[in-house]
């Protein structure tokens, strides 16, 4: 376990040091969290607070939520095969591969730094919110809330893993991520509820992970919700992490077993 961490964070610090070596863009990267933070803000003063779907959320806090946590789950779709292609196109994707160190440890730590600033991003975001506009959040349940950001992250990982496969194995663009985004950016009620669709279309956000993050999420922080009125919620989830995940693995495995067959792990 403690070599399985010092790999972990030998991963995070090389790409923690990358990320900052690039000062300005960091700095300016920060910033602009906090001009969209704001454009966000005047947006939803335009929505009507009683829209359906809304459950008597406050439109700005509802989005809020939905735009941080939709930068995590994007986070998790597009490391994976980001990182991936960026390897190959330095050369050392094969290096690491043939490591004694496992292939799912390589794969989830080259990754790590990216989950890692996502994270800080969302604390930013939320922590801007509560300075800035004076946004309160319920933290009374916050085991349930941790709990919908673990299986969050861990349905993210199984989708991000299904990405990198792809591109392994044939070599090519991933149309996988964009067609996921658009999926979650239209369904996955990250900018408007389910509600809001025609009959006939809402029930595709029920077979997407972040659907049911959100709901716990905004649950838990916003209403104030406990595991009791959130369960369903968190089972729907769980279900879906305990398909993704192993899948996610079990195809980046064959794509890896494929690619070292074939000797093909440097082409891109």
């Amino acid at each position: 376990m403690i070599r399985v961490a010092a790999k972990l964070w030998a991963f995070i610090v090389r790409d923690f040091q990358q990320q900052v070596s690039y000062r300005l863009a960091f700095l300016l990267q920060i910033g602009g969290m906090f001009l969209s933070l704001g454009a966000f803000f005047f947006l939803t003063r335009m929505i009507d607070p009683e829209a359906k779907g809304l459950d008597g959320m406050n439109p700005f806090e509802w989005m809020l939520l939905g735009l941080a946590f939709q930068y995590y789950f994007s986070t998790a779709l597009y490391a994976f095969s980001a990182k991936v292609r960026s390897e190959q196109m330095m050369g050392t994707l094969e290096a690491m591969l043939v490591s004694p160190t496992s292939t799912g440890l390589v794969i989830f730590s080259s990754a790590a730094w990216d989950f890692t600033y996502a994270g800080f991003r969302v604390l930013l975001y939320l922590g801007g919110a509560w300075l800035i506009f004076g946004i309160s959040f319920h933290l009374e349940n916050f085991p349930v809330l941790i709990l919908g950001v673990v299986l969050t992250l861990l349905s993210s990982v199984g989708l991000g893993m299904l990405s990198a496969s792809f591109i392994l194995y044939f070599k090519r663009g991933d149309p996988i991520n964009f067609f996921l985004s658009g999926m979650t950016t239209f369904f996955g009620t990250v900018f408007f509820p389910a509600e809001q669709l025609p009959a006939f279309l809402q029930g595709v956000s029920d077979y997407l992970p972040i659907t049911w993050s959100l709901r716990v999420v905004r649950g838990a922080l916003l209403l104030g919700k406990g595991f009791a009125e959130l369960k369903n919620d968190l089972l729907a989830l769980t279900v879906l992490t305990a398909v993704l995940l192993p899948a996610g693995l079990f195809l980046s495995r064959i794509a890896i077993r494929k690619a070292k067959q074939e000797g093909s792990l440097v082409q891109y």
